[in-house]
């Protein structure tokens, strides 16, 4: 019993090792890389700018074709 008692007294030594932080190196990592991936994408595969739209022949229908078409009644751009 006096075995028990000193235990229960001094407690029992923890063989656990002490926390650390986990290594921040692999994410560091991914973050550059990824950086990297999109700046490249920005600089060496630019989009091209796009052309404004033709305006609709007036009073006909533009088939299979984009185009602007303004209404008499409403100026073509507000304010």
């Amino acid at each position: 019993m006096t075995d028990l008692r000193q235990i229960m007294a001094d407690g029992v030594p923890d063989r656990a090792p002490p926390p650390r932080l986990p290594p921040i190196l692999p994410w560091a990592l991914v973050a550059v890389v990824l950086i990297a991936i999109s700046l490249s994408i920005h600089f060496f595969w630019p989009v091209p700018s796009s052309e404004p739209l033709a305006e609709c022949p007036p009073g006909g229908e533009a088939a299979q074709t984009a185009c602007i078409r303004h209404e008499p009644d409403k100026p073509s751009h507000p304010g």
